[in-house]
């Protein structure tokens, strides 16, 4: 498991808004059971909501908007068999937890 990994959303009740989770924390930040994690949708879902803090990323050829705003933590265990990674969306990403946490 490495940040900016996609997985399957293990939330049951969010999984039809939101059917990706990206895990955003640092590969050095091991804190043990859990990883912070941001939920994905479909961008044909909320096409006017995409901007700094929720930018929009591509796993595979669709595109999804990362809620940066809706961190969480899950279990660990529970993010299992990957779907690829938005790591290419790095900076992006970046840009917006530094305008979330830091407004820069």
């Amino acid at each position: 498991m490495r940040q900016f990994d996609v997985y399957p959303n293990p939330v049951t009740r969010a999984q039809k808004a939101f059917p990706f989770v990206a895990v955003v924390q640092s590969d050095l930040a091991d804190t043990g059971r859990d990883r912070i994690v941001a939920f994905l949708a479909p961008l044909a879902a909320v096409p006017t909501v995409a901007g700094r803090l929720m930018p929009v990323v591509s796993i595979g050829d669709d595109a999804f908007v990362l809620f940066l705003p809706s961190l969480t933590n899950l279990p660990a265990n529970d993010l299992v068999d990957a779907r690829g990674s938005i790591r290419a969306e790095r900076d992006r990403i970046v840009e917006g937890l530094d305008w979330l946490f830091l407004g820069v």
